[in-house]
C-alpha cells in the first residue's frame, strides 16, 4: 500500500513555464465513497487510481494500476463521471520535483504547483515562483475542480 504524502500551492507567476512542454492529461473521476476513484490518460497511457480519505492534510493512502487507454477513455464517458483536462509541467529545484499544472476548460486559467513528499516532515525550499498554499484546502483538489470548477 503506497502512501501519497503532496503539498499543493498556487503557481504565481506562470512566467516559469515559458520553453517548456508539458504532457496533457484527461483526469475522470469515477466514483467517491470509502475510496475516491479515477482514470487518468495521457497520450498512449492510462491509470486507474484508488485513493483513501485524507489521513492528514497532505497524506493518503494512493493505489494506481496502468490500464488499457481504451478501457479508461471508455470509463471516463460513464454517467456520472465528471472529468478535468490540464497540462503538466515538471520542473526540478533543490532535489524535489514540483508539478505545475495549466488547467484547460472551464477552469483555463488556473495554475497549481504540487510537490511529493516522502514524509510530512521533509523540509522544501521552495521557489519563488510559488505561492499561496493550497494544501488541505477544500475545493483545491483536482475532484473538486473536476466537480465544482473554480474555488470560491
Amino acid at each position: 500500500m503506497a502512501l501519497e504524502i503532496e503539498r499543493k500551492f498556487k503557481l504565481r507567476t506562470p512566467a516559469i513555464l515559458e520553453g517548456l512542454s508539458g504532457s496533457h492529461f484527461l483526469q475522470a473521476y469515477l466514483a467517491k465513497g470509502a475510496v475516491l476513484v479515477r482514470v487518468r490518460v495521457s497520450q498512449d497511457r492510462a491509470w486507474l487510481t484508488l485513493k483513501s480519505a485524507p489521513l492528514s492534510a497532505a497524506t493518503r493512502h494512493e493505489w494506481e494500476y496502468e490500464i488499457p487507454v481504451a478501457d479508461a477513455q471508455q470509463m471516463a464517458r460513464q454517467p456520472g463521471a465528471y472529468a478535468l483536462e490540464k497540462t503538466r509541467f515538471f520542473i526540478e529545484h533543490q532535489g524535489h520535483t514540483f508539478e505545475v499544472d495549466r488547467y484547460h476548460g472551464g477552469l483555463e486559467g488556473l495554475y497549481t504547483v504540487e510537490v511529493e513528499l516522502p514524509s510530512e516532515q521533509t523540509a522544501v525550499d521552495l521557489p519563488d515562483w510559488v505561492g499561496e498554499e493550497l494544501t488541505g484546502r477544500k475545493g483545491w483538489d483536482n475532484e473538486s475542480l473536476a466537480r465544482v470548477g473554480w474555488p470560491e
